[in-house]
């Protein structure tokens, strides 16, 4: 795909006029590639957003700034197999940033993130009850470990970057559907309080 910004059309405008010119004017031949060339950079899509406005896994520094500008708290380390990770450590719940499709031998070059938080419950969950969850909530996907704690999962593919715009909107997306499903996750532990109380 062609992609050009104003500011390229306009230089690429003016190239074509000076070898026009150079050539001894527009002749038939030259008209025609001279009207094909405009009508093809007039087709190509401007850029609307600056590369630097854009997320991508592959530059996990990116996220950070994305994340901190969105009042988190982000901390850029690695995972166990040496693949970029990001910690918000909030009050209630830890948000991990894992880093997906990355160069197994440099690290580097991710092309997908997962949102991550976990829940510790003092009663095991079941399939059933994450299943539940996840039919309420949109594109939150919902599983167990060993002792039937769930973890909440939000899957991104961003590859080549996504505006700014769009990954701050997934994150608070993310956030809305982790505080409905805390609800939910621990309304039998809550309800157990009350009925101490």
């Amino acid at each position: 795909m062609i992609a050009v910004t104003i500011a390229g059309r306009w230089h690429l405008h003016s190239l074509i006029m000076h070898i026009a010119e150079a050539r001894g004017g527009l002749g038939g031949a030259m008209r025609r590639v001279l009207v094909g060339l405009l009508g093809l950079v007039a087709a190509a899509p401007v850029m609307a957003e600056d590369r630097a406005e854009m997320i991508t896994a592959s530059n996990p520094p990116g996220i950070v700034i994305a994340m901190l500008n969105a009042g988190h708290d982000p901390e850029l380390t690695t995972d166990r197999t040496g693949d970029p990770m990001i910690v918000s450590r909030g009050p209630k719940a830890s948000l991990f940033v894992l880093f997906y499709g990355c160069n197994t031998e440099t690290h580097d070059n991710c092309q997908s993130i997962r949102f991550q938080v976990a829940f510790d419950r003092a009663k095991p969950w079941t399939a059933q009850e994450a299943l539940s969850l996840a039919d309420q909530l949109t594109f939150l996907s919902v599983r167990l470990d060993d002792e039937g704690d769930p973890f909440l999962h939000w899957d991104l593919v961003l590859g080549d970057g996504v505006p700014v715009t769009t990954f701050v909107k997934n994150l608070r997306a993310f956030e809305e559907s982790v505080t409905l499903a805390a609800d939910i996750i621990h309304a039998e532990e809550k309800a157990e309080l009350m009925r101490q109380q």
